[in-house]
């Protein structure tokens, strides 16, 4: 009986790095104690609009800290759990940070468990750019507001996590802290009006000020109706109540009272 024939080529074993990471394995991530991944939160833990990429594209590559941007330069992990933010982690802890990664060799680099020629490679190409890039002058500072309902609106933006839903209430002319009517939900059909209104009538009955703050996108209907349920309540238990505003990540709106 005559001997099967050798394939006319042998199958390649090479692993061809894709631009995302593979989906989260089954289970809990790998814990601190596990030699696949160091600590911290993983890619998946992350909400979709903190992760790296999301974060950069949206608020600028200043905004990311080294393992992020380093993250984003290696472009996966190792497939074995440990996603490309926990090896970008792992890499400038073993080396000692920013500053030796950007002295190390490739071949220094391919020494670190998880960076082979491709990931190695893409460090010192990404360094290498940044050395003929010259100086990169800091981004600009935003300029001051021009009147106080900006102000406001940053201030409302620096109370609240990204991601995060709230809905807080300002005195604007009593230069007090503002009240927090709700955290974790927005303004909407099910909005405990009673509760907000009691909140604020334990404070002083106003002028008050009520931003609701969540992830970007424009009004919904049900925002502004409830807007509108809001300020009559108000009314009807002697609130003054002068706007409410919407602020949903660099964009705001006013659903009640005046723009200007």
């Amino acid at each position: 009986m005559p001997a099967a024939r050798p394939s006319s080529s042998p199958p390649d074993h090479r692993r061809l790095e894709a631009d995302t990471d593979p989906a989260p394995p089954p289970g809990p991530p790998p814990d601190d104690d596990d030699p696949g991944g160091p600590g911290g939160p993983t890619l998946w833990d992350l909400p979709p609009e903190d992760r790296p990429r999301e974060k950069l594209l949206r608020d600028g590559a200043h905004t990311l800290d080294s393992a992020g941007l380093l993250a984003l330069v290696l472009g996966t992990g190792r497939g074995n759990g440990e996603d490309a933010l926990q090896l970008a982690r792992r890499v400038l802890d073993e080396l000692g940070g920013v500053e030796a990664l950007g002295a190390a060799t490739p071949e220094a680099l391919q020494t670190i468990r998880g960076i082979g020629p491709v990931k190695a490679a893409r460090i010192r190409a990404a360094f290498e750019l940044t050395l003929r890039s010259g100086p990169v002058e800091p981004p600009a500072a935003p300029p001051p507001p021009d009147d106080p309902l900006t102000d406001a609106i940053e201030r409302m933006r620096g109370q609240v996590a990204i991601g995060e839903r709230a809905v807080l209430g300002l005195r604007p002319q009593e230069h007090v802290e503002p009240v927090t009517l709700a955290l974790g939900e927005g303004l909407g059909p099910r909005t405990r009006l009673g509760s907000h209104l009691a909140r604020m009538l334990g404070e002083g009955p106003g002028p008050w000020w009520v931003f609701v703050v969540r992830p970007g996108g424009e009004p919904r209907p049900a925002e502004r109706e409830a807007a509108l349920r809001l300020d009559e309540a108000a009314r009807l238990v002697g609130l003054h109540l002068e706007r409410v505003v919407l602020v949903g990540g660099r964009d705001a709106w006013v659903l009640l009272g005046d723009p200007a």
